[in-house]
């Protein structure tokens, strides 16, 4: 080091005043501000040249010592270790930071990476959760962070009175309050999303198409279709099923999509419920092909029509029907000043009845020339004609009538008298009486004998139909039999004896060989038994019954089995 520097001062003219040092090959003397002042206009000056390791392992260097880095191609300056250590010093082609004013801006023609030296967009941001905190006045306020695979743009915990606030053209439009409650067109939203404006509107698209909206205007809130959506319906779900629809013609359908009216509602019967407190009272329902109108079983309610406000037809809650009345006291009642039940043929009043004070008048209108006729089986029994002249069958002119004490009509044959249409007016009976023994019967025919008739014979036996008497039954009827109540004389040893604890029922593989020798169930007659002798209504109902409250124990077992089999698994 020595030998270069004599060497320096051998070939280099030096001029030294004090304590200063020139360097330059002009004799010029050194500045008085420098210790060491070197010029030239065709050289320069050359610091120690390195490595990077043989620089970092320099031996305690000195503050603002400086060299070259042979691997960085720059020169690097010693910081001290509190402030640094080593610094590189910028190179002009590093210089991306153009100064403004008291402005600083960035002329980077390509990326910044912070974090990372391979950045893909003009600004990236690498780390463990990086984030970009913002402050206010030294207070952080809100930061924009990616916390694993989420993006986070928000305040801080402990900015409590903070929004989040998104805006377009300087004005913010889209608020977060500390609660997390949305406002739209607020800054003060009062539920998880509030839109404000001047008839706000939320906009659904499908591929770019105008679709449907949610909009309020003044106090109304609609929800529906576009106008340009000419065929799309309103559709309401619940599980992902469409429950209510709303066509394009306004249309609403309950469990269909295709109403084809004002309403439709279609399902499997189904009910149209109205309800008060929760009650259910009444219902609108289909049930197969029949409609029904109607109160609810445990409503002791009225079903009521009105007219302007007014109560017009009841029925009350026992089926009754009251016209006029809100208390009908029977099947049909109706009430009003001299009330009329008036019928019409092509709006012409052509008969009624009606109550005239306490009478009660059944007839043709005085503009009707038509008679009033009573039928049975379609054809007319009695016929009133426009004259008052009454018509019993097929007689063209004539009345009848029986008025005395005890009346009777009797019939004779050859000065006999054979029978009696008689009142007992003791006993008050109206009778049929045949008053010759013989093998005669008294018979009620409705079509002259063609078709069932009724048979009474001497013995007290009665058939419908022919006239045979089978022996030993009071009654016979030949075809079909129907009634609203049916009821046999007491049954002994009702099965009830099916559910005693003593009872044994078969097996059910004993009761399937069973069936499949004899095809039919034990106790129950079979098919050729039945066809020989007919069916004895109580003991058939004892035997069904017996089957029946057996089925009900299998069931029970089957049940309690199915139930053990759950608690199993």
């Amino acid at each position: 080091m020595k030998k270069i520097f004599i060497l320096l001062v051998f070939l280099t003219p030096l001029s030294m005043m004090g304590q200063n040092v020139a360097i330059n090959n002009n004799g010029a003397a050194p500045d008085g501000s420098a210790m060491l002042d070197i010029q030239s206009t065709t050289k320069g000056l050359l610091v120690p040249r390195m490595s990077t390791v043989e620089r970092t392992s320099i031996m305690g260097p000195a503050i603002g010592l400086l060299v070259f880095d042979t691997n960085t191609f720059s020169h690097w300056m010693y910081r001290g270790d509190i402030n640094g250590g080593w610094a590189e010093l910028q190179h002009n082609y590093q210089n991306y930071w153009t100064p403004s004013g008291i402005n600083m801006y960035n002329n980077n023609a390509g990326f910044v990476g912070i974090g990372t030296n391979n950045p893909g967009d003009k600004l990236t941001i690498n780390g463990t959760n990086p984030s970009i905190q913002m402050m206010n006045g030294g207070s952080p306020k809100g930061f924009l962070n990616t916390t694993g695979t989420d993006l986070r743009l928000g305040t801080y915990a402990n900015n409590n009175t903070g929004h989040l606030a998104l805006g377009t053209k300087g004005v913010d439009h889209l608020f977060m309050d500390p609660l997390g409650q949305i406002g739209i067109g607020t800054s003060t939203p009062s539920s998880e999303l509030t839109i404000n404006g001047s008839y706000p509107y939320i906009q659904m698209n499908h591929n770019d198409f105008n679709t449907g909206f949610l909009q309020a205007s003044n106090t109304n809130l609609k929800l529906g279709t576009s106008s340009t959506n000419a065929t799309g319906n309103l559709v309401l779900s619940t599980r992902l099923f469409d429950r209510l629809t709303i066509d394009e013609d306004g249309h609403v359908g309950i469990g269909t999509n295709t109403p084809t009216t004002a309403l439709a509602l279609n399902g499997d019967d189904p009910v149209f419920q109205i309800k008060n407190l929760n009650s259910d009272k009444g219902f609108i329902k289909v049930i197969d092909s029949d409609f029904k109108i109607g109160t609810n079983s445990n409503n002791l309610g009225n079903l009521t029509l009105q007219t302007r406000s007014v109560d017009r037809m009841t029925f009350d809650d026992n089926g009754h029907v009251g016209i006029g009345t809100t208390s009908p006291s029977t099947s049909l009642t109706i009430n009003g000043d001299d009330p009329i039940l008036q019928f019409r043929n092509l709006e012409s009043n052509k008969g009624f009845v009606q109550l005239v004070g306490s009478d009660i008048k059944i007839g043709t209108n005085s503009g009707n020339v038509g008679q009033f006729v009573v039928r049975t089986n379609g054809d007319d029994r009695l016929t009133v004609d426009q004259n008052g002249i009454a018509i019993i069958g097929n007689s063209t002119s004539g009345g009848v009538y029986v008025d005395s004490n005890n009346p009777f009509v009797g019939f004779k044959d050859g000065g006999l008298t054979y029978g009696y249409f008689k009142y007992d007016g003791v006993t008050g009976n109206l009778e049929i009486e045949k008053t010759l023994t013989g093998n005669g019967r008294i018979i009620l025919n409705a079509n002259q004998g063609v078709g069932s008739s009724l048979f009474i014979n001497e013995n007290g036996q009665f058939n419908f139909g022919s006239g045979l008497h089978p022996a030993g039954y009071k009654v016979s009827v030949e075809g079909k039999v129907i009634a609203t109540d049916f009821v046999t004389m007491p049954i002994a040893n009702w099965p009830d004896y099916v559910f005693g604890k003593d009872y044994q029922m078969m097996k059910l593989h004993d009761l399937k060989k069973f069936i499949e020798v004899n095809h039919h169930l034990p106790n129950i007659p079979d098919a050729e038994e039945i066809g020989k002798n007919g069916i004895e209504l109580g003991s058939m109902t004892k035997s069904l019954t017996e089957k029946v409250e057996e089925l009900t124990l299998y069931i029970l077992q089957l049940h309690e089995e199915i139930e053990t089999l759950k608690k199993s698994k």
